[in-house]
């Protein structure tokens, strides 16, 4: 018996290395992935439009695009892999997921297959391309040597914090709409670059290719019936635009990119961020913000009772540039630049705040602190925090710092 059963262990060890099943049946050559390192979501009239950008080779041939369209985002990705020819898409190495500004207004489509999909990870970067489409940013933005993936990569560490570079992910999103029925994400704008090309404008495309499936690869021409993307690379570029603010599933409103360090301030990741004031002869000076941290305190009239929110935030920010007055080492000076920057903090929370209790949006996450503050009170409310978030009163304080002013001292 003991030999009958190490023969067929034997057998089956050859089988499971030469027949289906092996260590080589999956294995594929690198040459033979598209390595899809951005993807883009869009919806069109009756139908999804995916498009996906691979990284430049390492020969030097460019980035590798291709859009593809279909009647849900699986079929559209199905589609992608009719047009790929011989190479396999491979959806491990994701690193920035746009969405169209039209698909966020219905965004929690989207939200459901990326959580759902067994390809991509919910710890990718989320983005909304906006005034414009996913596919205009996939296919159109970078030049000859770098694409989409690329250029991301610099606008994710423009929205980065000293310690890290963490943006709002599709699994920020989900939590955040889940627990508070709002949600920030980062937003992008395609602008023409500086050195466009005259021959088209910025956000076109060749032949009519718009709503067909498209690929823009080097090496390969596309297929019958098919178009390409823009020919004329280097003439779109994209940019940091803010924040889209998502309320139950649809976009609603975009934050400035003026009030990136509120928002940091009131997520706990505070982005390095110039904040632009006037010394006190009138002078414009630049100021970067580079740490801040705030704290939130509920209000209470009775319990149960929220009447307000009392915010503290505390700031540090280097000077950058400043005027050159006579005065630029004096106490006095570096006192009046503090309040400058104290002020300018305070008018950004203001209106960030503002903002929120307006659209009855609670995208900060504003009950989760008050309920952590107080949680005895939060359970005695009457009504939902959003309900009660229009009429809170603010109180609003910063306590601002500069450092590494030897410019000043030595003016």
């Amino acid at each position: 018996m003991k030999r009958y059963i190490s023969l067929l262990i034997i057998i089956s060890s050859l089988l499971g290395l030469t027949g289906c099943g092996g260590i080589h049946t999956n294995y594929r050559e690198i040459q033979q992935l598209l390595v899809v390192q951005t993807l883009g979501l869009d919806r069109e009239e009756g139908s999804v439009r995916v498009s996906m950008a691979a990284a430049a080779k390492a020969s030097g041939a460019g980035p590798r695009r291709m859009s593809a369209s279909g009647g849900t985002v699986s079929t559209a990705i199905d589609r992608a892999y009719d047009l790929s020819y011989e190479e396999d898409i491979f959806f491990s190495h994701v690193n920035h997921i746009l969405v169209g500004q039209d698909a966020a207004e219905d965004m929690d489509v989207f939200l459901d297959y990326l959580c759902q999909s067994p390809e991509l990870c919910i710890d990718i970067p989320l983005y909304v391309v906006r005034e414009g489409t996913a596919e205009q940013a996939v296919m159109e933005v970078g030049d000859g040597s770098r694409g989409i993936s690329e250029v991301m990569q610099a606008v994710r560490e423009s929205f980065a914090t000293p310690s890290d570079s963490k943006v709002f992910t599709v699994a920020d999103t989900i939590s955040s709409l889940g627990r508070y029925g709002s949600a920030l994400v980062c937003a992008i704008r395609c602008e023409p670059g500086s050195e466009s090309s005259g021959s088209q404008e910025a956000g076109g495309t060749q032949d009519g290719a718009k709503g067909k499936g498209q690929e823009e690869e080097q090496s390969s021409e596309p297929a019958a019936g098919e178009g390409r993307g823009s020919g004329a690379e280097g003439s779109t570029m994209a940019g940091i635009a803010g924040y889209a603010v998502i309320r139950e599933g649809q976009l609603c409103k975009y934050l400035e990119p003026e009030l990136a360090v509120a928002v940091g301030l009131m997520t706990g990741s505070v982005p390095i961020s110039f904040i632009g004031v006037e010394d006190m002869d009138g002078r414009p000076c630049s100021l970067e913000v580079y740490q801040g941290s705030a704290r939130l305190s509920p209000l209470w009239g009775g319990p149960g009772e929220l009447k307000g929110l009392d915010i503290q935030a505390e700031v540090t920010a280097s000077v950058m540039e400043s005027g050159s007055s006579g005065a630029a080492g004096a106490e006095e000076y570096v006192n009046y630049l503090t309040g400058r920057l104290e002020a300018a903090v305070s008018e950004q929370l203001s209106s960030l705040l503002q903002s929120s209790m307006e659209l009855k949006a609670d995208f900060l996450g504003l009950a989760g602190r008050v309920e952590r503050s107080s949680p005895e009170n939060y359970r005695l409310m009457e009504q939902d925090f959003t309900e009660v978030l229009p009429s809170l009163e603010l109180q609003i304080s910063v306590s601002g710092r500069l450092s590494h002013t030897n410019d000043m001292k030595e003016a």
